[in-house]
């Protein structure tokens, strides 16, 4: 980790409103405390850049939704809007995944055939956007100029409500520069990939450790890093 200088230490942190600059199909997702079924595809928020949950097609047109910690939140049943498909096809329904587009609507994806519309209700997005923030605080975390930078970039960014997470249910520790008022705070992290293989849309996983340093007096990102898992 860079280190850091003493007008860096003491430069307030200000709030931003970043836009994700995620190349399209690239997500996060915090490691699930409980682990989902093997075949729960994840539920991902084009706005935030996050995975909220998690659904397993149960029959077609239902589905077992689970939060993002990975914890049964729901049996949903969507009305399918199409009578083109054997509604007995249950295939149709596990290649695909669902996905929260920016105008608030989560729609089903197929990787087998785009004649397939389901739509998750308001009621079960709602479970898992409380889920998803229940425990966080409700003061906003302020970075300085050079992380807000970092925030800017592909290749660092990572969403706040994923830091957010760190911070509340990371493990915290000293800095390891043993800078005064200055905090660590690890937690498990995914970076997922979409893909679409032969008939199945698939969110390859990459597993990453995220390490966020905190200065605790205003709750600023002074440094964050990712490392992968070897």
């Amino acid at each position: 980790m860079a280190a850091l200088n003493q007008t860096d230490r003491n430069e307030p942190g200000h709030q931003y409103n970043f836009r994700t600059p995620l190349p399209l199909g690239e997500y996060f997702a915090i490691t699930p405390t409980y682990r989902p079924p093997h075949n729960a595809q994840p539920i991902i928020d084009d706005q935030t850049g996050v995975c909220i949950g998690y659904s397993v097609a149960q029959a077609p047109g239902l589905w077992q939704i689970y939060d993002a910690d990975g914890r049964f939140a729901i049996l949903e049943e969507v009305p399918l809007e199409t009578p083109l498909i054997d509604p007995t096809d249950i295939a149709l329904f596990m290649f695909g995944a669902f996905r929260l587009l920016r105008t608030g609507v989560g729609l089903f994806e197929s990787g087998i055939s785009n004649r397939v519309k389901a739509v998750l209700s308001c009621g079960a997005l709602n479970i898992l956007k409380g889920r998803f923030k229940a425990g966080l605080s409700v003061r906003n975390l302020l970075f300085t100029q050079a992380t807000a930078r970092h925030m800017a970039d592909p290749g660092r960014y990572i969403p706040v409500h994923i830091l957010e997470k760190a911070v509340r249910f990371g493990r915290r520790g000293p800095d390891p520069q043993k800078i005064p008022g200055q905090f660590e705070y690890i937690i498990g992290m995914t970076r997922l990939t979409k893909r679409v293989e032969g008939n199945a849309i698939v969110y390859r996983p990459k597993k990453y450790t995220l390490q966020v340093i905190i200065r605790e007096k205003d709750w600023t990102v002074m440094h964050y890093h990712i490392e992968a898992v070897r």
